[in-house]
């Protein structure tokens, strides 16, 4: 009745009286010290902001104690919906992110080939051998008859000539790619 009332002191003794009972229930629901914390505030604050209806409320431990409970599952809905979202957001970035690279990839790939139309043939024919037959430049040049100063020219000027045919946005990951590969 004095909690009714607004009685602060009464709340307080309340509080001291079935925290811990409260706490022990909310521990063994929730499994983790943050979130009986949380859910422990949660009942105290609610107690307190309708201590209006507290005067029909006869046996104050098992109320407590069904409040408890109630505000550990809803605890558990809540944190359960939050990880439902979060792993379905996860899932739609890892899936815009492969349709990111899938059309990044086409617009290199697309890129590299009109590079390839532009170039003289000499050279085009230089980067096939090294970059999609995976010879090494002096083998190239044994093949075609240059020296192999001039394979390893032609090709760093086959790929200038792709750098300047990609988007600009891409065209550091690609130059390094182009490097290694």
């Amino acid at each position: 009745m004095r909690i009714a009332e607004g009685d602060e002191a009464a709340f307080t003794t309340l509080f001291n009286l079935y925290s811990t009972p409260l706490a022990t229930i909310a521990l063994r629901m929730l499994q983790s010290e943050p979130a009986k914390q949380e859910v422990l505030q949660e009942v105290f604050i609610k107690i307190w902001l309708n201590r209006d209806r507290l005067t029909y409320i006869q046996l104050p431990g098992p109320w407590l104690r069904k409040i408890t409970i109630h505000e550990c599952l809803q605890y558990l809905r809540k944190t359960s919906l939050y990880h439902s979202k979060l792993e379905d957001l996860k899932q739609e970035d890892a899936s815009f992110n492969q349709a990111l690279n899938a059309i990044s990839v086409k617009e290199i790939q697309h890129a590299v080939k009109r590079a390839l139309q532009a170039m003289p043939p000499q050279r085009r024919t230089i980067y096939e051998l090294s970059r999609e037959k995976g010879m090494p430049t002096k083998a190239i040049a044994a093949r075609l008859g240059l020296s192999d100063g001039y394979v390893r020219n032609a090709l760093s000027a086959a790929l200038q000539t792709i750098r300047s045919f990609l988007p600009p946005a891409i065209r550091l990951p690609v130059i390094i790619i182009f490097l290694f590969f």
